[in-house]
């Protein structure tokens, strides 16, 4: 077992993943690592390597860079789901020991119109079961912010005001023009109430700074730190303060839990400010 000094609080696992060692339990795992508390949310299996592969069909040598754009975004909209993911894994791992999860919702607000108002009923059942939050994920769905989740955030701040939103941060891409810190500021000015988290704020240099400047004075929204770059996470804290700085882990599916923890075990901070991302941050924010 690996020796952490303080509990820590994931604010970004997931029921399973590739990093999740055969025969363990993510339950194990976490105490392996020291995770006392975690936001779980469930895993899209169909957004899988098959996106980047072209296997079953033989396409020619000589097809324009342009052209295998084109059909590997077709193979991605194939791969959308066309309903809401199934939960059901997240609330039979979380049935195991409650107090340890807060359970989020990964909803697709970009539904077909005859699908809306399944899909809105079926997120407001799952916050009757106890889910509390919910995760967006703009590149696997296309979502324009704020415009495409106005009737998601309705929903969320009529239910419970306190429930937060995860944005997923999705860099521009040739079929997307990604999540923008200007796109996040307006969300955040149009809804000064609605807790916002920023899912992996420091995947690049360029975008945590972007961030930190556009977001600093916007104290409804807080910062994620998987998949981040150290220095970007350091930057951050400079920038904005330790306060709204939530660790989370992407684990199992991007990330071991050991790479993500040792981050910000090894950042220049201060006892206080490594506590605060990864334990206290998350345990004030979240609802109890």
């Amino acid at each position: 077992m690996t020796d952490f000094k303080s509990p820590i609080f994931d604010a970004h696992l997931h029921t399973m993943g590739n990093f999740l060692p055969p025969e363990m339990s993510l339950l194990d795992y976490m105490d392996e690592f020291g995770i006392e508390k975690a936001v779980l949310t469930t895993t899209n299996r169909a957004a899988s390597a098959k996106v980047y592969t072209d296997k079953g069909s033989n396409p020619s040598q000589g097809a324009s860079k342009k052209n295998k754009v084109s059909q590997a975004f077709k193979k991605f909209k194939e791969m959308m789901p066309k309903e809401q993911l199934g939960h059901e894994d997240v609330i039979e791992i979380a049935n195991q020991a409650p107090e340890r999860f807060i359970k989020f919702f990964w909803f697709n607000p970009n539904v077909a119109e005859d699908q809306r108002e399944t899909s809105y009923a079926t997120l407001k059942d799952h916050f009757q079961r106890g889910f509390q939050g919910v995760k967006i994920h703009p590149g696997t769905h296309l979502i324009r912010i704020p415009r495409d989740i106005e009737d998601l955030v309705a929903l969320m701040q009529d239910y419970n005001p306190d429930f937060p939103l995860f944005i997923h941060s999705t860099p521009k891409v040739s079929f997307f023009r990604g999540v923008m810190s200007k796109d996040i500021a307006k969300l955040a000015k149009q809804h000064p109430n609605l807790p916002i988290i920023v899912g992996h704020a420091g995947y690049a240099m360029e975008y945590v700074i972007d961030l930190g400047l556009t977001l600093k004075n916007l104290e409804n929204v807080y910062f994620e730190t998987s998949c981040s770059i150290p220095y970007a996470i350091f930057s951050l804290v400079k920038m904005v303060g330790s306060k709204r700085i939530l660790f989370g882990s992407d684990a199992p599916i991007t990330n071991p839990l050991s790479l993500e923890i040792e981050k910000i075990r090894t950042l220049p901070l201060t006892s206080e400010q490594q506590n605060d991302i990864l334990y206290e941050n998350a345990q004030s924010f979240f609802p109890k």
